[in-house]
């Protein structure tokens, strides 16, 4: 009888050993090369064959700053999205910052909202960024209290952007009292950069014109006027389909500066000189810190969706006519309350409505495109937004940013179908409820108990 038992553990402990030795040698397989199903219906963690594609062709290393909290939902799921694309090239390299945690990292690359995604490929002057925000990772479905996740879009997107060869150069203009770029434009010259610009000032006389290699122009409130060649230059620029974001706010009271509207008048838009008052849309009770309607337009869409508005302090309204010329598109991207008016005397002190204001609703923004040459003008009635301290306000860094990718021609490249999240549920009569309960709870592990307890007696008697 010890023989036979001595011969049965001998054979138990080499079966038990070869089976320790498959698992583990079954785990370092799977580990060098894991084997995955995806068993969602919207194949929700299978990546598409252009993402795979474009993963595969990377010539150089992307490094991807993903500012989340921990412990939250959006977390996991970019997670599990950008483990995807490390599984297929290994030149993404992934870091997940906690904005709350280490805020000098979010501070460096000028991020201010959570769940906000960064690609950076390059380095020195010729590193490129890329943002994908929130807004654009989470949409809502078609239907009803659905929602979409685009994050392999916008992703795969945003590293097509940072490897593409030729890099946007954007300039602020200086020299005429406009906003000092250095003191209150540190913000928006970094949200820019962060999109793939390289952003300098501007002296038009200094630099003897326009660069030839201008993709942006900002011009932010100049309190002076423009020398005649200054204005040459800049109707040349335009007339060879320039890009530019012209912002006139009111914070310096009556507006002196005739150059602007000089320029704009081309098109009969103009920079009225009131300051608005909005009693109907405001920023914490402050009728002269408007927030406007949106109005449909590829810059607008995504933040009217995701029910994300801009702050406009010490704005004023835009002029345009209803009927441009041939060739001239004006689309109204930012409107006020009906009950809002622009305030022509600044020197009043009733804050009412007066003979000779002007009657709302008023345009604070407009989009200006020419057909013919590919001009664009973004025209804002407000520059206060862009400073430091406004710029972070709700979703002011998003519209000022869609302002400038949508001037430079900066639209998707790529198309893959938007993830639905939504969960399926089984309904069940109370008869079949008890047969899945009986059937999972009581009798598999009953039929376990009574095999295993069959094997043990068996051993046992031998």
């Amino acid at each position: 009888m010890n023989n036979i038992r001595l011969k049965y553990g001998t054979n138990a402990f080499i079966m038990t050993a070869l089976l320790l030795a498959i698992l583990i040698l079954a785990n370092v397989i799977v580990t060098q090369k894991p084997i995955k199903w995806d068993l969602t219906k919207n194949k929700q963690y299978t990546l598409s064959d252009q993402t795979k594609q474009v993963l595969k062709n990377l010539k150089t290393d992307v490094t991807v700053y993903a500012f989340f909290k921990e412990g939250t939902t959006s977390k996991d799921m970019v997670k599990s999205l950008l483990d995807q694309y490390r599984n297929v090239s290994k030149r993404i390299i992934v870091h997940f910052v906690d904005p709350d945690k280490e805020p000098a990292i979010a501070q460096r690359y000028g991020i201010t909202d959570y769940d906000t995604v960064l690609f950076i490929a390059g380095s020195g002057a010729n590193e490129k960024r890329q943002i994908v925000n929130s807004y654009d990772i989470f949409g809502m479905g078609s239907q009803p209290n659905t929602a979409t996740f685009n994050g392999e879009e916008q992703f795969t997107q945003a590293i097509i952007d940072v490897t593409q060869p030729k890099k946007l150069n954007a300039y602020i203009l200086q020299g005429h009292d406009e906003l000092n770029s250095i003191d209150y434009l540190v913000t928006f010259k970094n949200a820019l950069r962060g999109e793939g610009y390289n952003v300098e000032d501007l002296n038009i006389g200094q630099a003897g014109g326009i660069p030839k290699n201008t993709d942006l122009l900002v011009i932010a409130n100049p309190r002076r006027d423009f020398s005649d060649k200054e204005i040459a230059a800049l109707k040349e620029y335009f007339d060879k389909g320039g890009k530019a974001i012209i912002a006139m706010g009111a914070e310096y009271g009556p507006l002196t500066q005739k150059s602007v509207n000089e320029l704009l008048s081309t098109w009969g838009v103009k920079f009225d000189n009131d300051v608005v008052v909005d009693p109907g849309r405001n920023y914490f009770m402050d009728p002269l810190s408007p927030v406007p309607q949106y109005k449909f337009h590829t810059i607008t869409n995504k933040l009217d969706l995701s029910n994300l508005y801009v702050v406009m302090p010490m704005s004023r309204s835009i002029s345009y006519p209803d009927k441009p010329t041939e060739n001239i598109t004006i689309e109204q991207l930012l409107s006020t309350s009906d009950k809002a008016w622009g305030k022509t005397d600044f020197n009043s002190k009733d804050a009412n409505f007066q003979k000779g204001d002007i009657k709302g609703p008023l345009s604070l923004g407009l989009a200006i495109s020419d057909s013919k040459t590919g001009m664009k003008i973004v025209a804002i009635g407000s520059s206060m937004m862009f400073t430091d301290k406004i710029i972070t306000l709700e979703a002011n860094r998003d519209f000022l940013m869609n302002s400038a990718n949508w001037l430079a021609d900066k639209t998707t490249q790529i198309s893959i179908r938007p993830k639905s999240l939504e969960f399926n549920q089984i309904f069940l009569t109370g008869k079949q409820a008890a047969i899945l309960f009986y059937t999972t709870v009581v009798t598999i592990p009953l039929v376990m108990w009574i095999i295993g307890g069959y094997m043990w007696y068996r051993r046992k008697t031998l």
